[in-house]
């Protein structure tokens, strides 16, 4: 489905612009920030849409394709984004930094060699990815929900704007 312009025809019909007509009932950011996603972000930071640029959520899919084509079930996909969020926000971090967090993190929360080797293995074959694909967008992964309607998944990601 493609998206409404701003300063497009309101698709309700009403011959006024979107941003005069139907455009604050349908502002996904403020609808999802009154239910609660998001809360934990800074207090200062400004939530906005850019109709100008690609939606992030639809990026973060393509970039996390190759773990979520595996994904049999709710808890495997949310935990294959959660993996590629980390790859994303770590590819803007020096090897040295990216190299420690990774280290931490796995040494904190996987107690198996075995599955710290298999972990590391999956961020860096993503990070390549991230390169590879997807060079040119500077924006981090500040927070991501899936929600359901009509039994279809959604992905809802909140990123920077540091394009």
């Amino acid at each position: 489905m493609a998206r409404i312009g701003r300063n497009q025809p309101c698709p309700c019909g009403s011959g006024k612009k979107y941003k005069k007509c139907c455009y604050k009932k349908n502002n996904i950011s403020q609808i999802l920030l009154a239910n609660g996603f998001g809360k934990n972000l800074p207090k200062d930071i400004v939530i906005t849409t850019n109709p100008q640029k690609e939606k992030m959520s639809e990026i973060f899919l393509e970039f996390a394709e190759p773990l979520i084509d595996k994904c049999e079930d709710d808890k495997t996909f949310y935990n294959a984004l959660q993996i590629c969020a980390i790859a994303w926000n770590s590819s803007f971090l020096s090897p040295e930094e990216r190299n420690k967090l990774i280290d931490e993190s796995f040494n904190k929360y996987i107690n198996d060699n075995n599955e710290r080797e298999i972990a590391k293995e999956i961020l860096s074959k993503m990070l390549e990815r991230k390169e590879k694909k997807f060079p040119n967008i500077k924006r981090m992964i500040l927070d991501f929900e899936i929600s359901y309607k009509d039994g279809q998944q959604h992905l809802n990601v909140i990123s920077s704007t540091n394009e």
